[in-house]
């Protein structure tokens, strides 16, 4: 692209022109820039509605402020353009085209393929398990949306030299930004908008808009104080934003607006890629001109919020009129002309020839007249027809325009859902298994083994008891090992002592319960029914009681050291 151009994005109430150059690959040189208001009606959502009138307001705004250019980039910002990423097998690049034109029915629901141009940008290739592919960003342009724009450089009197998607313009200009390594945020604050870009390095990674921007909050300030647009746009540049919404709420909403759909992003993204955590937020585009708005994003946020000030790669040719700031306002502007995927209609030439009627019969002529007369009924037949299905087309895709704000809501609610399990994670715990043990407990205690003392902490048990000679703790033990959610059971001693020809052993157990999950059921349903000797119960008391009362049959045997033995200490390790 040599030369000068005028780089051209139409809003619904501004439409912003930069006259750039391409320097290079790497650098664009920035000669002049202007924000023009246009009167409503002209342009909606991208959409040109009055072609005339948008284009003398456009050349009535930049006559005599120093724009020479005669070619113009354009770069579209518009719900009726169709995005998506896809991937296709690695091939030569001159191919690729072909390929997507050939699946564009399956990376979009559209009957009317011959109505649409597809275009594609190289987002990077990917390579797993030595297969390489392509991973693309393919869009989907009415044509006629192209051809308003061509009849607005005609209206103008100037020409095409490509026309952008406001996505691949901003995208090109952040690779030159974020050329480093990690996962960085960059948060394009605009006039009517607000993009969040999710970059690797200079790949991007997710890219999503909410409708909230600087003139959000300028109409929130000028609803709140009856004050005109001028007014509204001095008080966000003098006065601290913060204070602005501490004192109207109608300005508290608009930010809050703001601040929670750029939030949503960043959890959506943060809960599906925690491999890959965001490491850097930066803030680019119209922010200076909304006093304390990086402050209050860098409260409100995890990340520390970093203002980009200065952008690589661009060279301002004329500080008398711009500066650093100014420019940030035209990030699309600036991008368009690095690599413009060119959307535009092929039109196959037409050659005209003029027929040669001196010398023919004059019966040939009325024949010929007689021919032209009944194609031309016929294709008037065929236009009413077409248009009619046209007109009813048209009206179709009207009636799923909301379909960009569907998807988004969609995903919104996925993060929300995200998030709720995240946070449900946390709460699950060992210690949601000791109702659950308690009641099996009674299962499978032996009647020769009574417990004086129980305590769980975090899922791991302590029980201190007596029973009447050993075998009676080693059932005890095989039958806590049949349970599924309890491991690591282990006996860290047991003193036995002999009186009157009976066993009187004290002992102390540890063991560990694992989480049970409610949503798979209870597993003890399953389980085998304890053996026969061990159907009796003891009386078991809460968690940290001691001295609970011993079994109906278990009797209290005095010390008489004359005729028992007692082991002090049990074998290092105790019984597993």
């Amino acid at each position: 692209m040599a030369g000068k151009v005028l780089s051209i994005s139409l809003g619904s109430e501004i439409v912003k022109v930069c006259e750039v150059a391409l320097a290079g690959k790497r650098k664009v040189q920035v000669y002049n820039a202007i924000d023009l208001i246009i009167p409503e009606g002209l342009c909606e959502d991208g959409v040109i509605l009055d072609v005339e009138a948008l284009a003398n307001a456009i050349k009535q705004g930049l006559s005599g402020e120093g724009f020479s250019a005669r070619k113009i980039v354009f770069t579209i910002t518009s719900k009726r353009i169709a995005n998506k990423e896809a991937i296709i097998p690695f091939c030569k690049e001159n191919r690729i085209k072909d390929i997507v034109q050939v699946n564009a029915s399956d990376y979009f629901p559209i009957t009317n393929l011959e109505n649409y141009t597809f275009n594609h940008s190289i987002i990077e290739i990917v390579q797993n398990d030595n297969v390489k592919n392509y991973r693309l960003s393919v869009t989907a342009t009415p044509n006629e949306l192209i051809e308003q724009y061509y009849e607005l450089a005609r209206a103008m009197g100037m020409s095409v030299e490509a026309i952008d998607y406001s996505g691949n313009s901003i995208l090109q200009l952040l690779k030159l930004q974020t050329a480093g390594e990690g996962i960085d945020a960059v948060l394009q604050v605009g006039s009517e908008n607000t993009v969040v870009n999710i970059m690797n390095g200079a790949t991007m990674v997710m890219q999503r808009s909410v409708p909230y921007g600087r003139l959000s909050i300028a109409d929130a300030v000028k609803t709140a104080r009856n004050v005109s647009d001028e007014e509204a746009d001095a008080a966000l540049i003098e006065e601290d934003l913060s204070d602005l919404a501490n004192t109207y709420p109608d300005v508290a909403d608009a930010v809050r607006s703001l601040l929670s759909s750029v939030g949503r992003i960043l959890e959506f993204y943060r809960a599906r890629n925690t491999e890959h955590p965001i490491e850097r937020v930066f803030m680019i585009g119209d922010v200076n001109s909304v006093n304390g708005l990086p402050e209050l994003i860098n409260d409100e946020m995890d990340y520390d919020v970093e203002v980009v000030e200065h952008l690589r790669g661009v060279e301002i040719k004329n500080h008398n009129v711009l500066s650093d700031e100014i420019v940030a306002n035209y990030l699309a502007n600036i991008g368009a002309i690095i690599d413009p995927i060119d959307i535009n209609i092929s039109a196959e030439g037409k050659k005209g020839e003029k027929a040669k009627s001196e010398g023919l019969p004059w019966w040939i002529l009325i024949f010929a007249g007689v021919v032209a007369v009944a194609m031309c009924g016929g294709i008037l037949f065929v236009y009413f027809n077409n248009k009619a299905d046209n007109d009813n087309l048209r009206a179709q895709i009207m009636a799923i325009e909301d379909v960009g704000d569907l998807k988004s809501r969609y995903e919104m609610a996925q993060s929300d859902l995200a998030t709720l399990e995240n946070w449900y994670d946390t709460t699950k715990g060992a210690n949601e298994s000791l109702a659950r043990f308690v009641e099996d407990l009674e299962k499978v205690q032996p009647s020769a083994v009574g417990i004086t003392k129980f305590s769980s902490n975090s899922g791991e048990v302590t029980i201190i008891g007596k029973s009447y000679g050993k075998p009676a703790v080693a059932q005890f033990i095989k039958e806590l090992k049949k349970l599924p959610y309890i491991e690591n059971v282990k006996t860290e001693y047991i003193n036995e002592s002999i009186t009157d020809y009976s066993a009187d052993d004290a002992f102390q157990m540890t063991l560990t319960l694992k989480y049970d999950d409610p949503k798979k059921g209870s597993e003890s349903d399953t389980a085998a029914a304890p053996d026969e000797e061990t159907a009796e119960t003891s009386d078991i008391e809460p968690v940290e009681v001691e001295e609970a009362p011993q079994p109906e049959d278990y009797d209290t045997v005095e010390d008489d050291t004359s005729d028992s033995e007692e082991v002090s200490e049990p074998a290092e390790g105790g019984v597993e």
